[in-house]
C-alpha cells in the first residue's frame, strides 16, 4: 500500500501519490497520480490500488541502481532483426523492467553506430526508441538520486564505463 506522497512508477512514468478514492466508474479504491515532472496537476491518472495490471511498482532505490551498473555489461542486445526491431522495442517498454531500458539503449545505440561507420543514415526506429528509454531510465534515476536529469545521465554512463574497463 502507498501513502500520500510517496514516489511511485506507473507504467514508466515516475509519480507522486496525492489521493486515493473510490472509482465512480467501478468502485474500486484508487491511488491519484501526478507525474513526477508536470506536478501542475494538470494530468492525473488513476489507478486501481489492486494493482491487477502489475504496471505500478517502487521507485528504483540507490542499491538497485548499483546493482543496474553492475549487471549492464551483461544485460544482452536485441537480436537484430531489422524488419521487427519496433515490435521489439515497443514489447520492451510496455514492459516494466528497468534493465529492458538498458537493452533498448545498447541494441539502439549500437545499431545507430554500425550505421554510422558504414556512412550510413541513422534509423528513425532506433533513434526514437533510444531517446524514449533513455528518457524513461534517467528520468527515474534523477528523482531516485536526487539529480537532475543530465547529472543522472551523465553520472550512470561513467559508472557503467568504470565496470566496462574492469
Amino acid at each position: 500500500m502507498y501513502k500520500i506522497n510517496d514516489i511511485v512508477v506507473y507504467r514508466r512514468d515516475v509519480c507522486k501519490v496525492v489521493g486515493k478514492h473510490r472509482s465512480d466508474f467501478n468502485g474500486e479504491q484508487c491511488y491519484i497520480l501526478v507525474p513526477y515532472m508536470k506536478q501542475d496537476g494538470s494530468v492525473r491518472m488513476q489507478v486501481p490500488v489492486a494493482n491487477k495490471g502489475g504496471h505500478l511498482r517502487n521507485l528504483i532505490t540507490p542499491d538497485e541502481i548499483d546493482q543496474l551498473i553492475r549487471d549492464t555489461p551483461d544485460i544482452e542486445m536485441l537480436v537484430n532483426k531489422p524488419a521487427n526491431m519496433k515490435s521489439q522495442y515497443a514489447a520492451l517498454l510496455k514492459g516494466d523492467e528497468i534493465s529492458d531500458l538498458i537493452r533498448i539503449i545498447k541494441t539502439s545505440y549500437s545499431r545507430n553506430q554500425a550505421r554510422l561507420r558504414q556512412h550510413k543514415k541513422l534509423a528513425s526506429i532506433d533513434d526514437e526508441y533510444l531517446r524514449k528509454a533513455e528518457q524513461y531510465l534517467y528520468a527515474e534515476l534523477s528523482v531516485s538520486l536526487g539529480m537532475s536529469y543530465d547529472e543522472s545521465k551523465s553520472w550512470f554512463e561513467q559508472e557503467v564505463a568504470k565496470i566496462d574497463r574492469s
